[in-house]
């Protein structure tokens, strides 16, 4: 998925929708810039993950690593909480 003004972005990019009703998809620097003029929606698949630790759900991007296939049909992996306990315990 990419976005509408740069071409960039990832598989959670935001959708957004323009004053005029329009649904398109936006990269987070481009959001940033253009964000008065629209709204973020929900888009055709959500964007979620699972930590495999802690059993949280969140924005995939704040995940160490993911991977498709968790329960109910979302990403999983380990947060970046979870991710520091790790790190700072071994």
């Amino acid at each position: 998925m990419w976005c509408a003004f740069c071409g960039g972005g990832d598989k959670w990019i935001k959708t957004c929708r323009a004053r005029d009703g329009t649904r398109l998809r936006l990269c987070d620097p481009c959001y940033e810039v253009l964000a008065q003029w629209f709204v973020i929606v929900p888009g055709d698949w959500v964007a979620v993950a699972r930590c495999g630790s802690c059993w949280r759900y969140s924005n995939p991007r704040e995940f160490r690593d993911t991977s498709p296939g968790g329960r109910k049909s979302a990403f999983s992996g380990t947060c970046s909480a979870c991710a520091e306990e790790v790190s700072c315990g071994s």
